[in-house]
């Protein structure tokens, strides 16, 4: 009976000790906003009074930490106050520790986005220049949303002359602000600038060229592809109008900021450079500068990884190969063009003048794959200066350089043969003449190339005539033809007649 009562006694004078405890820990979010606080709901089953500690491992590896005095009902809600000033974007590992038991969250804080480019990358005197912002996080009430701060900055990091810093509230998605070129060159001199955007804490830029165009060599700086995969080689194109020096030297940036270098002789109008494994070891865009003794020009490229998808179709390659490299005004150009495969699609070309106006597209159907020419007379009156041929083929789009220089001449001048047919056309009458294609195809393609001049016939004389169908003999010219057994003036004849006897309108 002593024992008995010893052992109530006892139970009443030890102090309590919490076993079993369990913390659980849920976030407000799955993913946080780039500026919200983090909201962590805590309960403790068996809590029993006293502090919860939490350690909290930041993005960058540092930590804070702290404590939650006390819970209501085993339940309190854990506020970390942060914002998007403190660049904390990703995840984040909460550690939460009462007595000896511990519990261990991962919470994610969306990275801040935020992107700045011109509408150009090169501008005159008479340009305004148009610059977009973009980003992730916005708030659309103005009176609590963050300022954007814009301002031009020359090479050497310092503010352009005469120009203010621009604050303006990211109530949208897409910030657009507008300058002057002229009053930029009126304090400034021609060369490289950059345009700099800083919100919160986080600053972006892009370059663009600010140059007086009557005192300055236009150049033009292009590259084979906009687009590259980590380990190609990059091709500079560089077309200078007038040459003034013996050599430039070419300058490529890496996303991280490493430097390549090259002395580039110039011993003509249009100069190509390649660079080797420049694009294995980072991804991202790579900026290309080219100084020509006062004259500068500038242009980006992108390396992404291959994973990534890619706006064209690697099993469909096309390439582009001119047989000069300057033409005169009115001279014909020959343009071979190589593709890797046959889809159902037109080719399309057209031209872009040194203004940068693009031309009408011109057509044709049924292109085989392999190598065939686009030939094209080129206007009396075209500018001089480099010009580009596009070509589009299903999905695929690349362009070829050239430089059109020096007094014109009239297309009889050049085109001094009897005729002149493409090669693809030869394998277009071989699928006529297999019936692969229809009548009115290969109707349709020859009167297209006769009145682009692409196939050239001299003396030809119209009728108002009309013939329903094309005679059974003519498909056997064309059967012949594609087999080499008849001449090209021969098959010229039978078109003669097809445009003649009114098959063909023109």
């Amino acid at each position: 009976m002593k024992i008995l009562v010893f052992l109530i006694f006892f139970s009443f004078i030890v102090p309590s000790i919490a076993y079993g405890s369990e913390i659980s820990a849920i976030p407000e979010k799955e993913l946080f906003g780039p500026n919200d606080w983090i909201k962590v709901f805590v309960d403790i089953d068996g809590y029993s009074g006293g502090s919860v500690y939490w350690n909290a491992t930041q993005p960058d590896g540092t930590s804070i930490s702290g404590s939650i005095p006390s819970l209501q009902a085993s339940k309190a809600t854990h506020t970390i106050i942060r914002n998007a000033f403190d660049n904390k974007f990703g995840n984040w590992t909460i550690e939460y520790q009462y007595n000896d038991v511990k519990k261990l969250i991962d919470v994610e804080i969306e990275q801040l986005i935020i992107s700045i480019k011109t509408d150009k990358l090169s501008y005159g005197p008479s340009d305004i220049a148009t610059v977009q912002f973009a980003t992730n996080y916005y708030d659309p009430n103005s009176s609590k949303a963050e300022s954007i701060h814009l301002k031009i900055l020359d090479d050497k990091g310092n503010i352009a002359k005469l120009t203010e810093e621009i604050k303006i509230k990211a109530i949208q998605p897409n910030i657009i602000q507008q300058f002057s070129m002229d009053n930029l060159l009126k304090h400034n001199p021609s060369g490289n600038y950059y345009a700099v955007a800083n919100y919160y804490n986080v600053e972006v830029d892009t370059l663009f060229e600010a140059s007086d165009e009557n005192s300055k060599t236009t150049i033009f700086l292009g590259s084979d592809k906009n687009l590259y995969d980590p380990g190609d080689s990059v091709e500079i194109n560089i077309v200078i109008p007038d040459l003034s020096a013996s050599s430039g030297v070419l300058t490529i940036t890496s996303p991280s900021g490493k430097i390549n270098t090259k002395t580039v002789p110039v011993i003509s109008s249009l100069n190509r450079v390649i660079f080797d494994g420049i694009t294995s070891s980072e991804i991202g865009t790579y900026s290309v500068r080219f100084d020509y003794g006062e004259n500068v020009a500038i242009k980006t490229f992108d390396v992404l990884a291959e994973s990534l998808a890619k706006p064209t179709l690697y099993e469909l390659g096309i390439e582009i190969s001119l047989d000069k490299l300057q033409y005169l005004p009115g001279e014909t150009i020959n343009a071979k063009i190589t593709t890797s495969k046959l889809i159902q699609s037109n080719i399309v070309y057209w031209f872009e003048d040194p203004s940068g106006n693009h031309g009408d597209q011109i057509s044709f159907v049924n292109p085989t794959y392999g190598t065939f020419t686009i030939p094209h007379i080129m206007a009396v009156d075209s500018l001089e200066g480099p010009w580009k041929i596009h070509v589009k083929y299903g999905a695929v789009e690349s362009f070829a350089i050239f430089v059109i220089e020096g007094e014109a001449i009239t297309p009889s001048e050049k085109i001094s043969a009897h005729l002149f047919i493409p090669d693809w056309i030869h394998t277009n009458a071989q699928l006529w003449s297999e019936n692969k294609i229809t009548d009115n195809d290969f109707a349709t393609g020859i009167e297209f190339m006769i009145k682009e001049k692409i196939i050239f016939l001299p003396n030809l004389v119209l009728s108002d005539s009309s013939e329903a169908e094309i005679p059974d003999w003519i498909k056997n010219t064309a059967t012949w033809w594609a087999a080499d057994l008849i001449s090209d003036q021969e098959f010229a004849n039978a078109v003669k007649f097809l445009v003649t006897s009114g098959i063909i309108h023109i």
